[in-house]
């Protein structure tokens, strides 16, 4: 462990801190950011407190009360290998600049040394209370390049890969391909997944290596409670009224675009023509909000990302990397390179 600092604690989180957190992150994040939202305790305590999986927070607090710094993650319940265990999506770090020297400035040690900074520290005891101790499995997320180079030196980051995204222009001449009355499948817009996505979820679940669970307990959680987003959500039918595929669209920004998002896609990978149906379904959408583009992120191992391709879409680069952390497992980035299966939706960008 790290050597104490007069006047700093490093802690967990503890009931009441949500406050000195929302204060310091409004302080943080609204520096230089004329476009910035201040977050409220309702979206804190959605993304933090109500989340099915729990929460993941370590601090630096100073003797007032105040949160120098944090680092901090979204949990999910997850897949990997056919066994349940916990994943999470490192978000939110910040580090207050009154604050992001202490440490650092202190008298170096006999071996000439200097202390970690207050955001280190912070992401020590994250990783020895999350992820070292066995409580998560994986860490992941998309950092900005100056928490890319902290959390490579310090918390053992690692490069998986260059995230792409998928494109298709929305000229008026996208719609996704028809496909025959008989094997087209009805889409209805609904309010809730409910147990369509229990089912879909299952029959996905039997072939996935690692994933996060897309079941309606997670669904309902992430995108219908959502405090201040609003999102639209349809699923696909068979005949019979079976559910064939649940696929779930916002317009926002991401990668510096405004667009048309496809943040959730939950379709078996031999139904091509669901996916066609869904496809056509959120391009609709995003014409309807006036959107020029549909986007979405999914892995390049994925068959969808080939097969949304002969649809239509562009692969595209992002200003994004995608970084992960195995704890304890000999599966290093190249095996969740190849196996780990995940939406734009697994992210809090979208």
């Amino acid at each position: 462990m790290d050597d104490p600092l007069p006047g700093i604690t490093i802690r967990g989180y503890r009931p009441g801190d949500e406050r000195a957190i929302l204060a310091a992150f409004n302080a943080v994040f609204s520096r230089g950011n004329p476009r910035f939202v201040p977050r409220t305790l309702d979206r804190w305590k959605w993304e933090f407190q109500d989340n099915p999986a729990g929460h993941r927070i370590a601090l630096a607090v100073t003797e007032a009360g105040e949160i120098a710094a944090q680092f901090c993650a979204l949990p999910v319940r997850a897949l990997f290998r056919g066994r349940s265990v916990t994943f999470h999506q490192a978000v939110d770090s910040m580090s207050d600049p009154r604050f992001r020297r202490v440490g650092i400035e202190r008298a170096r040690s006999a071996g000439g040394k200097r202390s970690p900074s207050l955001f280190v520290r912070a992401g020590n005891l994250f990783v020895e209370k999350f992820g070292l101790s066995g409580v998560d499995l994986f860490g992941f997320g998309l950092p900005i390049p100056i928490a890319w180079r902290v959390g490579k030196e310090f918390l053992g980051y690692e490069l998986i890969r260059t995230q792409l995204q998928l494109v298709r222009a929305l000229d008026g001449g996208g719609r996704a391909p028809s496909v025959s009355s008989a094997a087209a499948p009805d889409v209805e817009e609904v309010s809730d997944p409910g147990e369509e996505a229990d089912r879909l979820w299952s029959a996905a679940a039997a072939r996935c290596e690692a994933s996060v669970v897309r079941d309606a307990t997670y669904l309902r959680w992430r995108y219908v409670r959502h405090p201040d987003l609003r999102y639209r959500i349809a699923v696909a039918r068979g005949a019979d009224g079976a559910p064939r595929g649940v696929a779930i669209y916002r317009r926002g920004e991401f990668s510096d675009r405004e667009q048309g998002l496809l943040v959730e896609w939950l379709v078996p990978e031999e139904d091509l023509a669901a996916g066609r149906a869904l496809l056509a379904w959120a391009g609709d959408r995003a014409r309807e909000d006036g959107a020029d583009r549909l986007a979405t992120v999914l892995p390049e191992t994925s068959r969808w990302f080939a097969a949304f391709q002969e649809e239509g879409f562009l692969a595209e680069g992002t200003k994004y990397i995608l970084v992960g952390r195995n704890y304890l497992g000999r599966e290093g980035p190249e095996w969740f390179r190849a196996h780990w299966s995940y939406t734009l939706g697994d992210f809090d960008l979208a």
